[in-house]
């Protein structure tokens, strides 16, 4: 059970209401309502999660309620006094809902150091392999459905004409992930798929765990780097007891599958051939399309153009916003210099101005009733002076990647101080980073987020399901440590940035001497 599913589970069970356990624990009504549906992950507070839980605790007074705690805690009696009864409470909630930031930072580490495998089409033999002629073909279990599923792709790979997949599985994936040898023959056989000029559709299951979700959209990226991919999810809730597998490739085949539970290790896999049925299964997966969202966009390079419309479009919410990249953002660069770094680079053509002029004025609308957070990370002295910073997002714009001369970093950081002392709802949070990274995330509240991996080759990944949206915010305010994002105090940045500055002024001195 996830976080939010156990506290929903000790709020139905004692009839405790959203108002009340937040008037107890000194919360608002509606966090303990995201709490509670997942919009919003665990809290890292312990003193939150304290209160709810002393509260709760004392609500258990009926048989049936002491039963039902006794089961899920799975303890032999349960302490009679309420204060030792909290603790297990708050074991149990903590337990597998503490490490929701660690799965987001390694999605984004191994995003960071992803190459474009998509291109790599393997040389394996095209050859006719062994596939069933039947109409319909039986196999059972995991290793049914692996055959199944490597019958299913070797047949789309060696079609004439190209056609649009449909793909959705709420079971369990480690059929495909558990074995590094078929996971390596899956994704050379999708390669292949797609190197031919086939497109995917498909539903992704968001009702998976946090981690699980990640590690899908992870194993999947190599793929979505094609731009033939399209993520879709199931924006309502759903029990998660009869789970269903739809692989459907409407010319030619499709593998379908039906389990209870944990039942898929012995479940039945039915491939078909027969084109009434194949038909019938892509009109059942269109139905549930139809009722679906998408779960993401995703862009490259080639898509630069709708990449910066969807970013117009995500910052004219009305949202308080945390954004980390690379160096320093964009958004706060001042128009003069960016068209100069542009001019500097060959891409003075790219006619960049008008649109960051829009997106700066929309910053700057925002700032008037929303706080911008900024993440950064300060880099060496010796890096700037060495001109080795990268400018954020610059593989974007069309020209690989672009670094600041000293003094363009000063002037951008200049920039960012003058914004500090003229705007109190825009903050920037200094952040130790040992490492480079090669991402960016952009998270505006309960609206979306945009992850950017900025390494070769770039993408970018605009999301806006409530979850993932949670997790990457969740995320980005735990890189300070809370006391430091709570506090948000512009003056002690101000000050740490005047003495950068001066610093790197004393190097500039040193380098004219």
């Amino acid at each position: 059970m996830t976080f939010a599913e156990k506290l929903d589970f000790l709020m139905n069970i004692t009839k405790t209401s959203n108002s009340a356990l937040a008037h107890a624990a000194s919360l608002d009504a509606s966090y303990i309502s995201r709490l509670r549906t997942g919009k919003r992950l665990m809290p890292k507070d312990n003193h939150m999660i304290q209160g709810m839980a002393i509260f709760l605790a004392r609500q258990f007074k009926e048989d049936y309620q002491k039963k039902a705690l006794l089961d899920a805690l799975k303890l032999i009696n349960l302490p009679g006094d309420s204060s030792l009864l909290a603790d297990e409470i708050i074991r149990w909630l903590v337990q597998d809902g503490e490490n929701s930031t660690q799965q987001v930072g390694r999605f984004l580490s191994s995003l960071s150091g992803m190459a474009n495998h998509s291109e790599q089409v393997g040389q394996s033999d095209d050859s006719k392999p062994y596939f069933p002629e039947e109409a319909v073909s039986i196999y059972y279990g995991i290793e049914g459905k692996r055959r199944a599923a490597e019958y299913f792709l070797s047949e789309v790979a060696l079609c004439e004409s190209s056609q649009t997949l449909l793909l959705f599985s709420d079971e369990g994936t480690a059929w495909m992930t558990e074995d590094p040898t078929y996971a390596r023959r899956w994704a050379e056989l999708m390669i292949r798929v797609l190197s031919r000029g086939n497109r995917i559709k498909i539903i992704h299951t968001v009702s998976r765990d946090l981690d699980e979700m990640l590690n899908a959209i992870n194993q999947w990226m190599p793929l979505y780097m094609s731009g033939l991919i399209e993520p879709y999810f199931y924006p309502k809730k759903r029990d998660g007891i009869f789970k269903r597998t739809l692989f459907i490739a409407p010319e030619t085949a499709a593998v379908i599958s039906n389990s209870v539970g944990d039942q898929a290790s012995s479940a039945a896999n039915v491939l078909y051939r027969d084109r009434d049925a194949v038909a019938s299964f892509a009109e059942e997966f269109l139905q549930y399309l139809r009722l679906c969202r998408p779960l993401m966009r995703i862009f490259t390079a080639r898509e630069r153009e709708e990449c910066y419309a969807t970013l117009a479009e995500f910052e004219h919410g009305q949202a308080d916003a945390l954004i980390k990249t690379e160096s320093l953002s964009l958004l706060t660069m001042p128009e003069p210099l960016l068209m100069q770094i542009l001019k500097r680079s060959g891409m003075d053509e790219y006619g960049g101005s008008s649109l960051h002029g829009a997106r700066y004025q929309c910053f700057l609308e925002n700032l008037q009733s929303n706080h911008f957070t900024e993440l950064i990370s300060l880099p060496d002295v010796e890096a700037v002076k060495s001109g080795s910073v990268k400018v954020s997002l610059s593989d974007m714009l069309g020209a690989g990647a672009v670094y600041y001369t000293p003094e363009e970093f000063i002037a951008h950081l200049e920039h960012i101080l003058a914004l500090l002392e003229s705007f109190e709802n825009y903050h920037i949070h200094l952040i130790d980073n040992s490492t480079e990274d090669r991402y960016t995330v952009y998270a505006r509240e309960e609206l979306g987020v945009i992850v950017a991996k900025t390494s070769q080759p770039p993408v970018v990944l605009a999301i806006n399901e409530g979850n993932m949206t949670a997790a990457f915010w969740d995320f980005l305010k735990s890189m300070p440590d809370e006391k430091t994002y709570r506090a948000a105090k512009n003056v002690d940045s101000i000050a740490v940035l005047r003495n950068y500055l001066a610093e790197l002024a004393g190097y500039a001195i040193d380098s004219v001497q």
